[in-house]
């Protein structure tokens, strides 16, 4: 019993570690890739430590554009500097390393935004919108035709919305 409680006390911390190393708030989503890619605890614990985290006010889950995101609080920062040192030196590694790596395509995921609905059986409407510094830059939703269509457009504004942000911008300036 100790071990679990033990266990899932280093799993809290871990997660706040993540959030206040990352110094940006992020989805559950994106706290799931970096613990699952790096296999450091298991998809279910971790689920656990996200609610009892928020929970206990030690992160806060935060809207912005309609989009969900956790970031660490006050009482987390102070909790993670008081108890850092029990995190294994090699886990903060590993964060650490990942984070370094990661940080702007993580902030990008932040700040792009590509989804789509289906209203009947022929229209599905796609809503894309770059954010930047939480100020909505392009909010643009589209009527299309199919699934697949809508499917298109989401993975182009994804990989390509910086440039066709530009490109709509140039149009409508020049």
């Amino acid at each position: 019993m100790f071990d679990d409680k033990s266990k899932s006390a280093l799993n809290k911390l871990i997660v706040l570690y993540i959030l206040d190393k990352i110094e940006i708030s992020i989805t559950n989503a994106q706290i799931t890739n970096i613990i699952l890619e790096n296999n450091i605890i298991n998809y279910f614990s971790l689920q656990e430590c996200i609610a009892e985290l928020e929970k206990s006010d030690l992160m806060k889950l935060e809207e912005n554009q309609g989009q969900h995101a956790f970031q660490i609080s006050e009482a987390g920062q102070r909790t993670v500097s008081m108890f850092m040192d029990r995190i294994p030196k090699s886990t903060k590694t590993i964060i650490n390393d990942y984070i370094t790596k990661n940080k702007d395509r993580i902030k990008k995921e932040s700040e792009i935004f590509a989804d789509f609905t289906k209203n009947n059986e022929n229209e599905y409407v796609v809503n894309l919108k770059v954010v930047e510094n939480e100020i909505v830059l392009i909010d643009l939703k589209l009527n299309v035709v199919s699934a697949k269509q809508a499917r298109l457009i989401c993975d182009k504004w994804n990989n390509s919305s910086s440039k066709i942000y530009g490109q709509i911008m140039d149009s409508l300036i020049n």
